[in-house]
């Protein structure tokens, strides 16, 4: 018996020339499994596009999707509105280039709503506790389920890099990946494996981390909060600031509203509200402004290193990979938070 299988490779826009052409070549081409962003399914949802209604995706058995962390909203508009019941969702991480290796689907698990099932087999994924700062010889220490931490990986895995190109003597490679504890593998992802399904949830990137008064969290959660809860908020970004002279972390969240939308002392309070209750008040943000526009990258991921390091005091120079470098000016004013004619956010 022979067994084959055939890529299709999309070029271009899933945008255009409307939100439905990219859902119909899926149809059309009878696709098995699809990875597609996030963000492209976040504009399906805000259009009210169901995907199962414009075409036949019976063919359809996964959807894995990467470069930033799912919302639990788009996790239900997913199995409620957006695809056959028979597919399934896998957000393979909060991150890029390989993460995909790490936690995915399993079929030899059952599958609960809000994360990946667990490691992908063949891989010894393992939790790090994050305040232990790494170096030469440094061993890492594992935390309990149900505490974030960062993903390691313990043993070498099946696609496993062993190089980078142009890199003579490995020095990048070691640094990138090894540099941290001592022959353990550190992607520089922030998640939490659950105690009872065993599931992994990725929280974001570990260097985005939120850490106000010893407190982590992931941009994440903030951010599932603010889509589940408020309609007129377009989009959002959310970082921790910490200058120089500062002796704790604050955090900073950034609304960019949808047109016609006012930015008002009641949203602010019911921001707040919202994040106190469905997290906790340890994770409300110290300030809430309002936002012109948010930094993606041409693939439309946000990208919240770049705004960290400008409210924290730091002068950057944008990276080739972004879609908006001229939206990151607007931050700058946020190095110096106390000195604004107008601190929206205390209230």
């Amino acid at each position: 018996m022979q067994h084959g299988a055939r890529a299709v490779l999309y070029d271009g826009s899933p945008f255009q020339p409307d939100l439905q052409t990219f859902v119909r070549l899926v149809g059309d081409q009878k696709v098995t499994n699809l990875g597609i962003s996030p963000r492209y399914m976040h504009e399906l949802q805000k259009a009210n596009v169901a995907p199962r209604e414009i075409t036949d995706l019976s063919s359809l058995r996964s959807v894995s999707s990467t470069e930033m962390v799912l919302s639990d909203p788009l996790f239900e508009w997913f199995y409620d509105v957006g695809f056959p019941s028979t597919t399934h969702l896998c957000n393979i991480s909060g991150g890029t280039d390989l993460a995909g290796c790490f936690a995915m689907e399993n079929p030899m698990t059952p599958v609960y709503v809000g994360g990946c099932q667990g490691p992908s087999l063949g891989i010894k994924v393992e939790v790090y506790d994050q305040l232990v700062e790494g170096g030469k010889g440094v061993k890492g220490k594992p935390v309990e389920e149900g505490v974030p931490g960062e993903l390691v990986a313990t043993e070498a895995f099946p696609n496993m890099p062993v190089m980078f190109w142009n890199d003579e003597g490995g020095q990048r490679y070691f640094d990138a990946y090894f540099a941290r504890f001592d022959n353990v593998w550190t992607h520089g992802d922030f998640i939490l494996v659950h105690p009872v399904t065993g599931g992994i949830t990725f929280l974001g990137r570990a260097d985005g981390v939120l850490n106000p008064s010893g407190v982590r969290f992931g941009s994440a959660e903030i951010y599932s909060v603010v889509e589940a809860h408020f309609p007129q908020i377009a989009d959002s970004i959310c970082v921790g600031q910490r200058r120089p002279d500062d002796a704790d972390e604050s955090v900073m969240l950034f609304l960019h509203l949808k047109p016609g939308e006012k930015f008002t002392r009641a949203l602010v309070a019911d921001v707040k509200e919202a994040i106190g209750r469905e997290l906790s008040k340890r994770h409300v943000p110290k300030w809430v402004f309002e936002t012109p526009a948010i930094p993606t990258t041409v693939n439309l991921k946000k990208v919240e290193l770049p705004v960290k390091q400008i409210v924290s005091g730091k002068v950057i120079k944008p990276s080739g990979t972004l879609l908006n470098p001229e939206s990151l000016d607007y931050y700058y004013q946020f190095a110096k938070v106390e000195e604004l004619d107008q601190p929206k956010s205390k209230l």
